[in-house]
């Protein structure tokens, strides 16, 4: 199963090459050295917590902290789904590994813990490897149309995932989802829309499910 969790991983890796990549040039044109971006990510293994690690911690060092740590939030509801449905024997080891695309990737497949282990490992070399790479050739990749378009690769990724299972209810998780990640992006609390995106549209759509059957 691991072997087959690893295999499932290459279109993450392909969303989290050219991502990771940006964050080594960044970090670097931040005024952080090369080991310390690439211990951010052999350490934190956290997209979004990362960039705005080192956007925010030169101006706050509480800042820099405190809201990484809100950012994943979010892995709380992912843990508790996953456990309910696959047996985690080495939770500190598996947790390490959880991202989104683990996640979406992981409830839509059968499999064991394993196969999520597997899939990690493929995200999480990929990760480090694309931000050594960034790092080390960065001065090469630095262009801003460059960069934005490494970037967009990201969300490229979560559509791919998405599309495949907008079944019904799903549907619906999805349509309430963005709609509440939307409204809080018009008024300036992006972060906190898509944490409340993934804690209620989930409860939404269960309970709807309850009051039709």
């Amino acid at each position: 199963m691991f072997r087959k969790g690893f295999s499932y991983s290459f279109p993450i890796v392909a969303g989290y090459l050219p991502v990771s990549m940006t964050f080594g040039i960044l970090a670097v044109t931040l005024g952080f050295s090369k080991t310390e971006a690439i211990l951010t990510s052999a350490l934190i293994f956290a997209g979004s917590s990362q960039f705005a690690l080192i956007s925010i911690l030169p101006e706050s060092f509480l800042s820099g902290v405190i809201i990484p740590i809100i950012l994943n939030l979010r892995h709380l509801v992912y843990s508790s789904i996953l456990s309910q449905k696959f047996e985690i024997k080495k939770a500190s080891i598996t947790a390490f590994g959880l991202t989104d695309e683990v996640f979406a990737t992981s409830v839509n497949t059968r499999g064991d813990e394993r196969f999520i282990r597997g899939l990690e490992a493929g995200s999480y070399i990929s990760w480090v490897g694309g931000t050594a790479l960034g790092v080390f050739a960065g001065s090469a990749l630095s262009d801003d149309a460059i960069a934005s378009a490494l970037v967009f690769s990201l969300p490229a990724l979560f559509l791919v995932l998405l599309l495949p299972n907008l079944k019904e209810y799903s549907t619906l998780a999805a349509f309430f989802g963005g709609a509440i990640a939307l409204s809080f992006h018009f008024i300036g609390m992006s972060s906190a829309g898509i944490l409340l995106a993934g804690i209620l549209s989930p409860a939404l759509v269960m309970k709807l499910r309850r009051m039709m059957g």
